[in-house]
């Protein structure tokens, strides 16, 4: 199998006054194409961090991290930028939604950052919202979403540009128990089609239905 993710003697370092805080301590971590892995871990177990690293949220202090092939080190912003929107769906607990914005559009929007061209972002913005069961919904605005529905959205927005790879930082945190199911088996039919997925979680069971866990306490992988 071929490295989606391959971080090596990755360290995040935060200086605050006179305060060093070291949230990543040298973590090697390597996950192959069509993996479900979970990241788990207490809170300020560096988790969250070592997902915003992977993700290409943040960089590291010292250490590398190649996505898909690209050696990310050095990338400017705008490089970075490139790499996540072409490589990486984003699924976050809070949405982070477009407020007041169509269903279609909140699909689209990443469609507007990428290579592909003008003429096919409707089709392939259709595409991911029937994948999610939402066509019924596109005129709708997020806010008249319910919070399953928010994250549908959420899911198809980040599988628009069709990327090597999805992470899902607390998926099901703000759902109830029956939406929060429902997410997990669209996840779980993302992964069987051969998606590489990273689910990022405090929730033990939710961690569960992933086929690897990376065991994150404070800021070293514990366990993998």
């Amino acid at each position: 199998m071929s490295a989606i993710i391959q971080a090596t003697e990755v360290y995040k370092i935060y200086d605050l006054g006179e305060e060093r805080i070291e949230a990543l301590k040298g973590v090697s971590v390597l996950i192959n194409q069509g993996e479900f892995v979970a990241i788990v871990g207490k809170s300020g177990s560096g988790k969250s961090t070592l997902m915003h690293i992977l993700g290409l949220l943040d960089t590291p202090s010292s250490g590398e991290v190649i996505i898909n092939g690209t050696n990310t080190k050095g990338l400017k912003e705008k490089q970075l930028a490139k790499v996540r929107n072409n490589e990486i769906g984003f699924v976050f607990q809070s949405f982070n939604l477009l407020q007041r914005t169509s269903v279609l559009d909140n699909v689209m929007l990443p469609l507007k950052y990428s290579n592909v061209p003008a003429s096919k972002w409707m089709d392939k913005t259709m595409e991911m919202i029937k994948l999610v069961g939402l066509e019924n919904r596109i005129h709708n605005k997020s806010n008249e979403l319910s919070g399953g529905q928010k994250q549908r959205v959420a899911i198809a927005r980040a599988l628009v540009n069709d990327p090597a790879l999805i992470m899902a930082d607390e998926p099901t945190g703000n759902l109830d128990s029956k939406t929060g199911d429902e997410i997990v088996k669209k996840f779980l039919d993302l992964n069987a089609q051969g998606k590489t997925i990273i689910l990022v979680t405090h929730d033990e069971d939710l961690a569960k239905i992933a086929q690897r866990r990376i065991v994150m306490h404070d800021g070293c992988v514990v366990e993998n």
